[in-house]
């Protein structure tokens, strides 16, 4: 049986703080929407994410969200584990459920990456180093999601711009000195060497909406999602 012809296809989302909902993801994960936030944010219930908006669009049902509030791709210069980030064993290999393996894996992170300063190339010789750059770190996860979901499909999205306005009232588009295309070239760069299908979110003069600058309300999540169905 192919994909398309799939009648309740399986998905599961690797994402940060936007992909969260309370109640939908695992235990102890951190959650920027909780009850009260959902209510700023105009969002009723999973449908009203991005997320539950694609995969209601492709008639699926969500497997497992994996996704985990202030996480990067790549290693935290503060944290001595390399859980929570994207690249972790842990979280590469929590897609499933029992023996149910997902048939769609959309992969949405590097946004914390990009604003906080994860170095987009790697250029040191020890491990750390290496789990430090984004480059490195974004071509281990896909490397362990394929190990561990051979069978699965794996989206990969590049980074969407929000309403957020530094002191200029500009989009900052560079986080010291490095801009955010750099790290949307090397997704796009590395979910086509390993054969993922590439969803290219970036766009300058497309931004969505949000309640704080980044995080999106629901007419955000809705623009999310529409240019994920038309990529």
């Amino acid at each position: 049986m192919t994909f398309k012809d799939r009648k309740r296809r399986q998905f599961s989302i690797l994402g940060d703080s936007i992909s969260t909902l309370e109640g939908y993801n695992p235990d102890g994960y951190n959650v920027f929407y909780t009850k009260e936030k959902c209510t700023e944010a105009g969002i009723k219930s999973p449908g009203d994410t991005w997320w539950g908006k694609v995969i209601a669009h492709y008639g699926g049902e969500l497997l497992i969200n994996n996704s985990y509030s202030g996480s990067w791709v790549a290693k935290m210069p503060d944290r001595e584990e390399l859980f929570y980030s994207g690249c972790s064993d842990e979280r590469t290999s929590s897609l499933h459920k029992c023996d149910v393996m997902p048939d769609v894996i959309i992969v949405y992170l590097g946004t914390n990456d990009w604003y906080f300063g994860a170095s987009p190339e790697y250029y040191g010789d020890m491990q750390i180093l290496k789990e430090q750059s984004f480059r490195y770190a974004y071509n281990s996860m896909l490397t362990k999601i394929k190990r561990n979901y051979p069978d699965s499909e794996i989206w990969c999205c590049t980074l969407c711009i929000s309403d957020f306005r530094d002191d200029s009232g500009s989009f900052p588009f560079e986080r010291r000195g490095v801009h955010m295309k750099e790290y949307c070239d090397i997704i796009k760069e590395l979910s086509l060497r390993h054969g993922c299908r590439l969803i290219d979110l970036y766009s300058p003069l497309t931004p969505y909406r949000t309640v704080d600058g980044f995080h999106p309300s629901e007419k955000g999540m809705e623009a999310i999602a529409q240019r994920i169905l038309e990529d």
